[in-house]
């Protein structure tokens, strides 16, 4: 019986512990100024007019829970200057200013986690981790042109043309010592080019004759197993390429947009992306900030028409992941086509939370119903539902391929016309000059 009471006691006592470390509960029947702003799949609204009549999203879910367990209401209002919080000469604007000064109480959208944020507003623990990735044109199909050289590289190539070049000299001189000491009537070609003539049509099936010897029948046994293999692969690499030739994106990583010519990024004006390319000092984001700042056309207020300045005018965008994915299904399925995916690699990783006033007494509710929400699996679940179903455009670049089993098309098999139209004009180039030279000598 003691021990029970001992029991009973302890358990007493950790979870009074425990209920004191979940902070100071919210009033109920407390009602809240929630600052938001559009970034689907986050928050998605809808008005009437210009007031907001409807709002929707992944972090929409997490308010709604939150307020039925705290019985609190909440209505939802915008910054006038439609900016998330930048500093700017000095003073904060957009969501971070109305924290500050008290016209909001709560932010709740994909509200970036930043250090200069932190020294002025509240975090609360993180419940997404989202990369800042990057919005380019969808990526263009390699050029067949040049495919009748794409299955070797260039290494190769030179390789295989030493290789004849040596084993012709060597077939020459081994032919001129043997037509010397043979006292037999040597049979046969015996020149430099010829040898290398030979070399070069045993790879395409040439029934050509030189001189044989056991030498010489030696090393073009040689060749030949080597040239089996060399068109073996050929053959094989050209078949693959052309049947299912490679995308090749415009960018793939942070330094190739820095690097790039023609794509040049574009960025929402007072976000954390901003000031992040501001304030690098080093690096492929100090070099992309410097461009940016150089360009202040590419700083935009608003976003109107993203899509179409990425794809008709070759711009990069960074944002959301998820945020991107839901531009692509929208873009898919106004269009019918794919016209924007994801680079390879992030601008940077990303994490986003709700933001309080500095010493707010409802950062340790938050913190413990944020944790509590993503121990449970609904944060993953909610996000995971927000999203569009996977579609062809929102492949991974790495993954894309073109339709298989497809038939060889004109433009498949341009670099044989190519090379085929080369040789009938240097065949009519050395017929005219030969025509020329018996008229003239």
């Amino acid at each position: 019986m003691k021990c029970h009471l001992v029991f009973i006691l302890i358990s007493c006592v950790i979870l009074n512990v425990m209920a004191n470390e979940t902070g100071k509960p919210i009033t109920r029947g407390r009602h809240f100024i929630v600052g938001t702003s559009e970034v689907s799949p986050y928050i998605n609204i809808e008005y009437v007019g210009n007031k907001i009549s409807h709002v929707y999203g992944f972090v929409h879910e997490i308010i709604v829970w939150m307020s039925e367990k705290h019985d609190f209401t909440f209505e939802y209002v915008e910054p006038p200057d439609g900016a998330f919080g930048a500093l700017v000469n000095g003073s904060w604007n957009g969501l971070v200013r109305q924290v500050i000064y008290g016209e909001i109480d709560i932010v709740a959208t994909a509200f970036s986690v930043t250090y200069p944020r932190s020294k002025s507003i509240d975090y609360t623990f993180p419940f997404s981790d989202d990369p800042m990735a990057i919005l380019i044109p969808y990526p263009r199909l390699d050029s067949t042109i040049s495919g009748i050289v794409r299955p070797f590289q260039y290494e190769v190539w030179i390789g295989i043309i030493f290789s004849l070049l040596i084993l012709a000299i060597f077939l020459w001189l081994i032919s001129r010592f043997e037509s010397r000491v043979s006292r037999e009537p040597f049979r046969g070609k015996t020149g430099l080019f010829d040898h290398f003539w030979f070399l070069f049509r045993v790879v395409a099936n040439s029934n050509d004759v030189i001189a044989f010897t056991l030498a010489t029948r030696l090393i073009v046994t040689a060749w030949c197993l080597t040239a089996v293999v060399f068109v073996n692969s050929y053959t094989s690499s050209l078949v693959s390429y052309l049947m299912a030739p490679k995308f090749v994106p415009v960018i793939t990583t942070v330094q190739s947009l820095a690097d790039s010519n023609e794509i040049s990024l574009i960025v929402l004006r007072h976000t954390s992306v901003e000031s992040t390319l501001f304030a690098a000092t080093s690096g492929a984001l100090a070099k992309i900030g410097a461009h940016l700042q150089s360009h202040p056309e590419n700083q935009l207020k608003f976003l109107e028409n993203i899509e179409d300045q990425v794809y008709y005018q070759g711009k990069a965008f960074p944002h959301e992941e998820t945020s991107l994915i839901v531009r692509i299904h929208e873009d898919l399925k106004a269009t019918k086509r794919c016209r924007l995916a994801i680079a390879k690699e992030p601008l940077f990783p990303d994490q986003h939370a709700f933001g309080l006033a500095k010493f707010s007494p409802l950062t340790k509710t938050f913190n413990n119903d944020v944790m509590w929400l993503k121990q449970l699996g609904l944060l993953d679940h909610w996000k995971a539902s927000a999203l569009p179903p996977p579609n062809r455009c929102s492949a991974p670049i790495s993954q894309l391929r073109s339709t298989p089993n497809k038939k060889l098309t004109l433009d498949s098999l341009s670099s044989a016309f190519l090379l085929y139209g080369v040789g009938v004009i240097a065949s009519i180039s050395a017929f005219i000059v030969e025509l020329i030279f018996f008229k003239c000598f």
